[in-house]
């Protein structure tokens, strides 16, 4: 029987879209996923160098499980030292704070000011070097480079105290199965899966949560990544998992990363706990991983008017790299401008097609859902309200950048932690900011569901917040037919039958030959499929 070369689950985000195709590209015998990069772990989680709990999980949801990263047992006592080290340098650092209000202190400060610039400056020139010489100070403060999660209780209630944190068995299986059937992962499984989340990390930018991931509150969605797969990894988990049908081969290994949007970093957790099975696999996989990166780096590179288009892989990595840490740099990346798209329904429907980073991909299995969709309903009621309030966000914002965006970044101060507003005085700023949205085509999201018409139609009736959206006319709204390609388009409370303006789209041997020279948005296009890929398609029907 065929089987995968490995499967990748990724956040639902449209910059996940590029990275998707050309892994696909790249290496035909896998196969990639969308879902939520919360990956259905709702946590408060607290990192091995970090002083308080932080919730990952989207905004409308209020955890009920603590999470605490600590260091490898045998790395305990080194932990510990740098710990200490950390505690100095913050006790340090606040004293010198309330000094330099007080009359000496602030003479020091007018005399020693001047020496401040001199980091700064260095950090303008050379901004790759002064990076390189920071991770190499800071690693000797930095927790270990080994460490594990506390994800594991077997006693209520659950709170952050020592002995009342992480999840139960019974807790962790919920969770597995639940988004395993939510995209349609139940059977035929690669003998490595991996779950990336996903975040952005940039100096020059007062509003870098925006860029991170949004069903993690703006926080980075490593973490839960990480903590899904050791769920997944548990042997007592999989054991009930099979009761109740859902049977994962006892050779197939999940693996949690992170994919960094802004430098095109992949990283991944828990490495030392690959089999020796398996670690040739890995190591091919991750060769595939390393080459879409770069490419998908020298793709979204092409939108900015300084990178030149003839850039090499490498070197679109380089630049990538030191975009990220260039304190002038007041464009680290583009987010989500260009978002006009969301696809819920399976990535046999979209794979080959080059969608420009336009589009959410939600994947979702109508056959493995029940008679009331429930799975569907589960889906939907996240994805309306935060994909759709995104694309409302970049619509507002680019439509009327100085009422509703808060206009250029370049002025502006972070206030209290709260928000950002220009200068000294003003008032709180809402919205995107000019360099977030300044290549964005403002208009409405189209929602494609693969479904039939009168399951999205209970759909709207028994959700609020999508009949508000759609019958208000803030998205649109159209069906796939699960076996034709078909779309009926909602109008006035019914769907109608969509009559397509063309039959073909352009034909291109791979994403780069699409892309290659250009700078503004481009129009959809159909990237050949490998016979190999279509051996899969046919072993699945």
């Amino acid at each position: 029987k065929l089987r995968r070369s490995f499967q990748l689950v990724t956040c639902i985000d449209d910059r996940e879209e590029s990275f998707r195709r050309h892994l696909e590209e790249i290496c035909p015998a896998c196969q990639t996923f969308g879902s939520a990069g919360f990956f259905g772990v709702p946590m408060y989680y607290q990192g091995a160098g970090e002083a308080h709990f932080r919730p990952l999980c989207p905004v409308v949801v209020t955890p009920r499980h603590y999470v605490r990263e600590v260091a490898a047992y045998s790395l305990m006592m080194s932990s510990l030292q740098r710990e200490k080290t950390r505690r100095r340098l913050g006790n340090a650092s606040h004293q010198w704070h309330l000094q330099s209000r007080s009359f000496i202190g602030g003479i020091l400060t007018a005399i020693l000011g001047p020496l401040a610039s001199i980091p700064t400056i260095l950090r303008i020139l050379f901004p790759r070097l002064v990076t390189r010489v920071g991770d190499y100070f800071g690693g000797l403060i930095k927790p270990p480079p080994v460490t594990e999660l506390i994800l594991r209780r077997s006693q209520d209630p659950c709170s952050p105290e020592e002995g009342h944190m992480g999840h139960t068995v019974q807790e962790m299986s919920e969770s597995v199965e639940r988004v395993l059937s939510e995209i349609g992962l139940t059977r035929d499984f690669a003998r490595i899966v991996f779950f990336l989340g996903h975040g952005s990390s940039s100096l020059n930018n007062p509003h870098e949560a925006a860029y991170n991931c949004g069903a993690c509150s703006g926080g980075q969605g490593g973490p839960n990544a990480r903590a899904f797969s050791q769920m997944a990894n548990t042997p007592e988990v999989r054991t009930l998992l099979a009761r109740r049908g859902l049977v994962i081969p006892d050779d197939v290994v999940f693996i949690g990363g992170m994919h960094n949007t802004c430098d095109d970093d992949v990283s991944f957790f828990d490495v030392y706990r690959i089999p020796v099975s398996h670690r040739k696999d890995f190591e091919q996989a991750r060769e595939c991983l390393e080459e879409a990166r770069g490419r998908n780096a020298r793709e979204r590179l092409r939108r900015f008017e300084t990178v030149p288009l003839t850039l090499s892989v490498p070197q679109a990595l380089e630049h990538a790299k030191r975009r990220s840490a260039d304190l002038s740099e007041a464009r680290p990346e583009y987010i989500h401008p260009t978002n006009a798209l969301t696809i819920v329904g399976r990535r046999c429907r979209t794979r080959g097609l080059f969608l420009d980073r336009r589009a959410f991909l939600n994947d979702y299995d109508a056959k493995q859902d029940n008679e009331h969709g429930d799975i569907l309903a589960r889906i939907l009621s996240a994805a309306f309200p935060v994909c759709g309030g995104i694309n409302l966000l970049y619509y507002f914002s680019t439509t009327d950048g100085p009422g509703f965006g808060c206009g250029s970044k370049l002025p502006h101060n972070i206030v209290s932690l709260l928000g950002v507003m220009e200068g000294a005085l003003g008032d709180l700023r809402p919205g995107l900011a000019q360099q977030m949205v300044e290549i964005h085509e403002a208009m409405r999201m189209l929602f494609i569901v693969e479904t039939t018409p009168q399951t999205m139609l209970r759909m709207i009736q028994s959700n609020p917040t999508i009949k508000r959206l759609v019958e208000n006319e803030w998205v649109k709204l159209a069906v796939l037919d699960y076996d034709e390609p078909i779309l009926r388009q909602y109008k006035q409370g019914k769907f109608e039958l969509y009559h397509l303006h063309s039959q073909s789209l352009p034909i291109k041997e791979s994403s780069r030959e699409w892309y290659h020279g250009q700078r503004d948005h481009l129009g959809f296009s159909s990237i050949c499929v490998p016979d190999e890929e279509q051996r899969f398609e046919k072993a699945g029907r």
